[in-house]
């Protein structure tokens, strides 16, 4: 997948999720660009040093720097610790591409406050926490041209119009993260940072596997270029949407179109 239009040289952005799906792919395409990244790191150690090796290797020749921290995105307390381990390690947060979250896709008439709550916290709560102390990051960096940051919320359009009772919670999360990206927006407007979503569509990830077949056989009729999206399409996306100017408060669907 190209990438000779996007140029991320000199700069740091951090991924949260990026030890995989599209977080990691996200992670790649910004180290192929010849910037620097830091992952949240994974429960997993080896899955980490997996992702760590994938971001490292994209970056080919380029002098790339790649970090992993760990971070709880839905832990206040735990958010906090992980961009302040940037900051003691160095680091400037010049970009940030929010990607953590969870699907469980269960039937509704089983889906427990408990899940529900854990789905709620790790994709609305996670996403403030996220876009609060990275913004705070963000404020002590110079202006450059118009920002002196951009956030990237990776929502989905789960949120907005493809929504499915065994992904109830998911699809409330995700709604709420979309609101969250205006009221953001304007707010840090003032500070000189950026914020926009990209809400993908139906994308082929560990994250939908799980996905029932007439659930996916339903959705997949509905899509007009009559496929699933790859995970490298989407972080190309990302990086466009880092660099576009005069973008700010939005939730871009790429969904290859969708009825």
């Amino acid at each position: 997948m190209g990438s000779a239009s996007f140029d991320f040289s000199n700069t740091t952005t951090v991924v949260t999720g990026g030890a995989s799906g599209i977080g990691l792919t996200c992670a790649e395409m910004i180290a192929r660009c010849g910037g620097n990244v830091v992952v949240s790191a994974s429960r997993r150690p080896d899955k980490t040093q997996k992702a760590i090796e994938r971001i490292r290797k994209a970056g080919g020749d380029k002098p790339v720097a790649v970090s992993a921290f760990p971070c709880e995105v839905g832990t206040e307390s735990s958010v906090e610790g992980f961009f302040d381990a940037i900051r003691e390690a160095g680091l400037r947060v010049d970009h940030l591409i929010h990607s953590a979250g969870v699907s469980p896709n269960t039937e509704f008439f089983e889906q427990t406050q408990q899940e529900w709550d854990t789905v709620l916290n790790t994709n609305t709560t996670g996403a403030f926490l996220v876009t609060k102390y990275a913004a705070r990051a963000m404020t002590d960096n110079p202006l450059e041209g118009d920002f002196r940051g951009r956030i990237l919320l990776i929502t989905s359009t789960n949120g907005i119009n493809s929504q499915d009772p065994v992904s109830a919670h998911y699809d409330a999360s995700k709604a709420a993260a979309n609101m969250l990206v205006r009221t953001a927006a304007e707010h840090l407007s003032a500070m000189q940072i950026c914020v926009n979503a990209l809400a993908p569509g139906w994308i082929n990830t560990d994250l939908n596997a799980t996905l029932p077949p007439d659930v996916r056989e339903k959705e997949s009729s509905k899509i007009w270029m009559r496929r699933w999206a790859e995970p490298e399409e989407m972080a190309r996306c990302a990086a466009h949407l880092l660099t576009m100017p005069y973008l700010m408060g939005q939730v871009v669907m790429a969904d290859g179109g969708y009825r």
